[in-house]
């Protein structure tokens, strides 16, 4: 029964995190260089970003829930101790863990400081490109959990060239 969730909670939550990647890349762009129409209240750039800003927010909100959802669905599916037994796995939970707490981090960030993360410079460009390096990763991950299923990826030649492991 689980094995036909697992699927639907993967790719819902790398869906969304890597657009959120995407989008936050997009504002790390419009804050360094439209700085000030940004700020001025009203004008067009102000409300793209505060658009942007709002789906990164809630995209990781639900993306962090869907990672959490596809870790528990597949743990469900294989029995403990042939992911354990199998490196390739270990390498991937390690890196699933990794990416969940960047995305917990970044949660907590944004709702603790709110829209003044993007005040300064140290906070805008922790929190953007944290968003991006886990949306990346996200992608990385489900190459991998691709190859682990189907033997092979789109992104397999992008995964030899990092050096990244595959059964």
């Amino acid at each position: 029964m689980t094995m036909a969730i697992h699927p639907v909670f993967v790719h819902f939550h790398t869906g969304i995190l890597t657009a959120n990647a995407a989008i936050a890349l997009l504002n790390l762009i419009m804050r360094t260089v439209f700085r000030d129409r940004i700020r001025t209240p009203g004008t067009t750039m102000a409300r793209l970003f505060h658009e942007f800003d709002t789906f990164i927010l809630w995209g990781n909100i639900i993306g962090l829930l869907g990672l959490v959802a596809g870790v528990v669905t597949g743990f469900m599916d294989w029995p403990m101790q042939a992911l354990i037994d199998d490196p390739y796995m270990r390498f991937k939970i390690l890196w699933s863990a990794i990416a969940l707490e960047i995305f917990v981090f970044l949660v907590v960030m944004r709702l603790k400081l709110g829209d003044r993360v993007w005040a300064s410079t140290s906070s805008y460009l922790i929190y953007g490109i944290l968003v991006v390096v886990g949306g990346v990763l996200m992608i990385i991950l489900g190459a991998m959990g691709g190859i682990a299923v189907y033997s092979d990826s789109i992104l397999k030649p992008v995964l030899d060239w990092l050096g990244l492991p595959w059964p």
